[in-house]
C-alpha cells in the first residue's frame, strides 16, 4: 500500500515514508532468541522455547533477564506472552516485569512474586492471589510497583483489577515506554490496562539510563505454572509506542 501512493505524496510525506520503510525491517530484525536471556532460580526452557518460571510446586521461584541493558532515554515497546496457571481458585502467586540495575536476580518467594527485595526497581506485578494484608483485592489484579516493595500502599500505580488470568492461555502482554511524557503503560491482549508517569531515570534509579530487564514468578502454599514467550522488542528513539511499527 505505501509503494501504491509513493507518487502521490508530497516530499514530506514521502521522507516519512521511507523512514517507516527503514524501521519496519529494523524492528524485525528485533525478536529476542532464547540465547538472548539468563535464566535464574527454577527457570528452564519449554519445547516450544518459552521459559517455564515455575511448575505447580510449593515455593518455587524463576526468573529471566535481558543480557543487554535497554536505554531509557528511548521510547520502546517490549512484547511478549504470559501464561499466569491453570489453578483460579487455589493458584499462586503471580508474576512481575521488572526493570532494575542488577542483571540475573530473583526476590523472595511467595507473596514477593520474586520481585520483592529488588532496589532500585520498577516492577509491573501480575497478582493472582489474595493477600489481604498487603492491600490486595480479592480479583486478579495489576500494578507498578517501586523498588521491591509488594503492599500497595506503595504503588506508584493501582491495584487495578484485571479479568481472571488464571486460565490456562497465553496472553499478550506489552510493556511500552515513552521518555517524552515520562508515561510506562501496560496492555493485556491489546487493551491498556495501567499507565503512570514518574521520571525513572532519575527518581528512581539515580540517573542510570541503563537498566536491565526481565521477569519473574513465585509460588508459596499455594502453586501454578507461571511461563513467558517473548514476541519481539520494539524501539525506536524520539517516537511514542503509539506510533511503533508492527
Amino acid at each position: 500500500m505505501i509503494f501504491h501512493n509513493l507518487k502521490h505524496m508530497q516530499p514530506r510525506q514521502l521522507l516519512y515514508s521511507v523512514f517507516l520503510l527503514c524501521n519496519l525491517t529494523v524492528l524485525s530484525a528485533q525478536r529476542p532468541t532464547v540465547e538472548d536471556f539468563t535464566m535464574s532460580g527454577d527457570t528452564y526452557l519449554t519445547d516450544e522455547e518459552c521459559f517455564r518460571l515455575t511448575d505447580e510446586f510449593d515455593y518455587s521461584s524463576g526468573s529471566i533477564w535481558y543480557k543487554v541493558p535497554i536505554d531509557l532515554r528511548s521510547a520502546f515497546s517490549i512484547r511478549l506472552s504470559i501464561m499466569a496457571g491453570c489453578q483460579d481458585a487455589v493458584g499462586a502467586d503471580g508474576m512481575v516485569f521488572a526493570f532494575t540495575p542488577r542483571a540475573n536476580v530473583t526476590g523472595y518467594r511467595g507473596e514477593g512474586i520474586g520481585y520483592s527485595g529488588l532496589s532500585p526497581s520498577v516492577g509491573i506485578e501480575i497478582d493472582t492471589w489474595l493477600n489481604e494484608h498487603l492491600g490486595d483485592p480479592i480479583e486478579d489484579h495489576i500494578s507498578i510497583m517501586l523498588n521491591g516493595r509488594v503492599g500497595h500502599w506503595n504503588d506508584l500505580v493501582g491495584p487495578v483489577k484485571i479479568p481472571n488470568i488464571e486460565d490456562c492461555e497465553r496472553h499478550g502482554f506489552y510493556v511500552n515506554w515513552d521518555p517524552g511524557s515520562q508515561k510506562l503503560s501496560v496492555e493485556i491482549d491489546g487493551v491498556e490496562v495501567i499507565s503512570g508517569q514518574i521520571d525513572l531515570i532519575n527518581k528512581v534509579f539515580g540517573g542510570r539510563s541503563m537498566v536491565y530487564w526481565g521477569m519473574t514468578a513465585a509460588t508459596g502454599r499455594y502453586n501454578n505454572i507461571h511461563e513467558v514467550c517473548f514476541d519481539r522488542i520494539a524501539s525506536l528513539p524520539g517516537m511514542g509506542p503509539s506510533n511503533l511499527v508492527d
